[in-house]
């Protein structure tokens, strides 16, 4: 409600009321209001420290953004305070890692702000901004040489308090989380760089941070002399993946070709602050599919590298006798298809231990 005012006013000995209603310029204090309160985070995996100095950065960049509502419309006078809790990938923990507060401003009916309006000179300015001293420390030791945060789990805590009173007001306050992995290279793990023998149906496989990767897979065609040259004309295939790994499919692409060698490499996605989308793109590779009889000699290869090394002897053996694979592929006495047995080996590879026996029957 807003304030109403009574002025006296004696006229010829008869004492007049007047009652005005006056609007105050000033808004009200906020204890009585019912604020609703929501944010929204950028989608990004690093952060660098200067883009959580709302202080003293001088290029930062959009982390999240608050909208505070006042129902009815009505003018209030507010302050925020934004915590940071830091849990790093190292185990470490500080709830209260960064907490800054504001000056008090207001709220029209309704407002939106981001940490870029917050700071010196900005539209919401600074009273304090306090540091852990421990958590300072380890940002700053990793964040200088490399850039970025450490990995690890960072939840800004975005509050808006009466200023009469010091408590907290709103609700539907939600945390602002970020998942922070710093992916800084993209490591190709299979196949083997110039390997031979490679199955027509091979199992990719890298190392990377991120959550999402695309592998792309060229032919190194006759008269090419470099793998660069082979990667500037049209895929054999580009896959979007979620994850580090990929089976190539039996149907639906280009198949490889028995003798022909390719060349591979992959793109791993970081989301940048500003919703930008970068590619950390890893070294070139090349490989060459079996060609004639050791193209099934290659299905073995692949058996056996997707086993623990404790397996090697049943292997030695099974080519000491000479024995091939017939291209019939059992599993509990029912046929298979080579794609389902690529994709047992694939479960193989991140479960060794899964198998138990193996051995000539």
């Amino acid at each position: 409600m807003k304030k109403s005012h009574c002025w006296h006013i004696r006229v010829g000995g008869v004492m007049v009321f007047a009652l005005m209603l006056l609007c105050l310029l000033a808004p009200l204090p906020a204890s009585a209001q019912q604020i609703a309160v929501h944010a929204v985070s950028a989608p990004i995996n690093m952060i660098s420290l200067s883009d959580i100095d709302f202080i003293h950065s001088a290029s930062p960049q959009w982390l999240f953004s608050v909208d505070v509502s006042v129902p009815g419309g009505r003018n209030v006078s507010v302050y925020a305070r934004v915590t940071l809790d830091a849990s790093l990938a190292t185990g470490e923990h500080w709830p209260d890692a960064l907490i800054l507060v504001t000056r008090t401003f207001a709220i029209n009916g309704a407002r939106t702000f981001t940490n870029l309006d917050i700071g010196k000179g900005k539209a919401i300015q600074d009273s304090s901004l306090t540091w852990n001293p421990d958590a300072k420390n380890k940002f700053v030791d990793v964040a200088l040489p490399s850039g970025q945060m450490p990995a690890g789990r960072y939840t800004f805590r975005v509050e808006i308090l009466d200023p009469s009173t010091n408590t907290v007001l709103g609700s539907d306050i939600s945390d602002i989380q970020f998942i922070l992995t710093n992916p800084s290279s993209v490591e190709l793990l299979f196949p083997n760089d110039a390997e031979r023998d490679v199955s027509q149906l091979p199992l990719f496989q890298w190392v990377f941070d991120g959550t999402r990767s695309k592998i792309s897979i060229y032919e190194l065609l006759p008269g090419q002399s470099s793998l660069e040259e082979a990667t500037q004309g049209v895929a054999t295939l580009s896959q979007e993946v979620a994850g580090t790994s990929f089976q190539y499919p039996a149907g639906g692409v280009r198949s490889l070709q028995p003798g022909h060698t390719y060349v591979w490499y992959v793109e791993g996605e970081v989301l940048a602050l500003g919703g930008k989308t970068t590619l950390l793109k890893s070294v070139l590779r090349s490989f060459t599919i079996a060609a004639g009889p050791s193209a099934a000699s290659s299905l073995l290869d692949e058996v056996e590298s997707s086993l623990d090394p404790k397996w090697k002897p049943v292997f030695d053996q099974i080519r000491a006798e000479g024995l091939t694979p017939t291209g019939t592929v059992r599993v509990n006495g029912a046929a298979i298809q080579i794609n389902e047995l690529l994709e047992i080996l694939k479960y193989l590879r991140s479960h060794p231990d899964a198998v138990e026996t193996a051995g000539l029957q």
